[in-house]
């Protein structure tokens, strides 16, 4: 009897002892399948977020045999935005590249080259009343030099610059009425009087045939004071230069 009740607390024990071996292999088995969830959860949203940021193209093969890819909105943007960035880009090079060249051409125009009196044609085909030399004004009651080349020309008619140059001086004049005097470079100075209508302003940089003016009166004209007419004068240096009025 008491041999069946050691041999019964033996089983007992055997089995508690098989029973909690069970049930800890069971947590392990439980613990490794979660963590191995967990584990391929993580993955897949780096797997995501890394997608998310790297543009992907998928390819698809439409009827008519072309290739059509498929951008996904993240790639449409990062496009979309970069071809913003080079246009404004372009667009900025352009304008420096505009405002280059229009500077090179106005001082190409009038100071590269040396230049002589030829460059400075007749600015009009009017009559010539008076030219370069000594004469006796009516108005002022005195001999004065007359550096200049005076045009018979009806009033309003549009004068254009003969060179290009900067405008040193438009406006106001006692004798030439409204100027304007052109520094042409090298040296050489234009002056054009008896105008109204003043296109230009002191400071400015102008082009060969830039409209500067339309033909009004002035004091010092020869003769009737109701005659329009454009005083024209060339200066290189201090010397008056003595302009063919036929050119």
């Amino acid at each position: 009897m008491n041999r069946w009740k050691w041999d019964k607390s033996w089983i007992l024990v055997w089995g508690s002892s098989l029973l909690l071996g069970g049930l800890i292999l069971y947590i392990g088995y439980q613990s490794a399948l979660y963590e191995s969830s967990q584990e391929k959860a993580q993955t897949t949203k780096t797997v995501q977020k890394v997608s998310a940021k790297m543009p992907v193209s998928v390819s698809a093969e439409p009827r008519d045999g072309k290739v059509a890819e498929i951008s996904t909105q993240t790639e449409e943007r990062i496009t979309v935005n970069d071809a913003k960035i080079n246009l404004s880009k372009s667009s900025i090079e352009g304008q420096e590249i505009s405002e280059e060249k229009k500077s090179s051409l106005k001082q190409a125009n009038f100071a590269t080259t040396e230049l002589t009196i030829k460059d400075f044609p007749s600015p009009v085909l009017g009559k010539v009343l008076r030219n370069v030399g000594n004469y006796y004004s009516e108005v002022l009651d005195d001999y004065l030099f007359h550096g200049g080349i005076d045009y018979a020309e009806p009033e309003g008619a549009i004068i254009r610059a003969t060179h290009g140059g900067r405008v040193v001086f438009a406006g106001q004049d006692p004798i030439l009425g409204k100027k304007v005097t052109l520094d042409c470079g090298g040296g050489w100075l234009v002056t054009f009087g008896g105008l109204d209508n003043l296109s230009v302003n002191s400071g400015d940089t102008i082009e060969t045939l830039k409209r500067i003016g339309q033909v009004g009166l002035f004091p010092g004209a020869e003769g009737s004071r109701d005659q329009p007419q454009l005083h024209y004068e060339v200066w290189h240096g201090d010397e008056v230069q003595r302009s063919d009025p036929k050119n």
